[in-house]
């Protein structure tokens, strides 16, 4: 299961739940290509894996193929569920894409924190109110604001 929506400026938010299979990891490709197409301008992920657990090669391959083309990509938040080795493959995932705007957290509010620096005041309120959604109280969000 996946969902990719851009509700607010150039916030993009992603949610990806296993299973996942190849055919999934291709379609997302196309929907994700789709929709940045339509955001003007650069955008901001924030990438939801709570649900997700470790992906095989071909769902990898097929995820990072994706991540390699986003040319206008600022930055990108990924939260992750507590495994470690699903930790490692993310972490993995994310180096080879080559990007150094990814990171990968387990703290929502430390997400929160790195992701709110580059959003408007209207997209961190709705990055808040997505990491809420999940469960996540706004009062452990970072009320500080972003830096400049």
């Amino acid at each position: 299961m996946h969902r990719i929506e851009n509700r607010v400026g150039k916030l993009v938010e992603i949610r990806i739940a296993s299973p996942v299979s190849v055919d999934d990891a291709l379609a997302f490709g196309v929907e994700h290509d789709a929709l940045i197409a339509r955001v003007s301008g650069s955008y901001v992920c924030l990438v939801d894996l709570v649900d997700a657990t470790v992906f095989p090669p071909d769902v990898v391959a097929a995820f990072v193929a994706t991540m390699r083309n986003e040319e206008r990509l600022v930055r990108t938040g990924t939260l992750l569920n507590p495994s470690p080795t699903f930790g490692m493959q993310i972490h993995r995932m994310i180096k080879e894409a080559n990007h150094p705007a990814r990171r990968a957290f387990r703290d929502a509010a430390e997400l929160y924190d790195w992701v709110a620096e580059v959003l408007d005041a209207s997209e961190r309120r709705r990055l808040a109110q997505v990491l809420e959604e999940r469960g996540l109280p706004a009062l452990r969000l970072s009320s500080r604001p972003p830096r400049a």
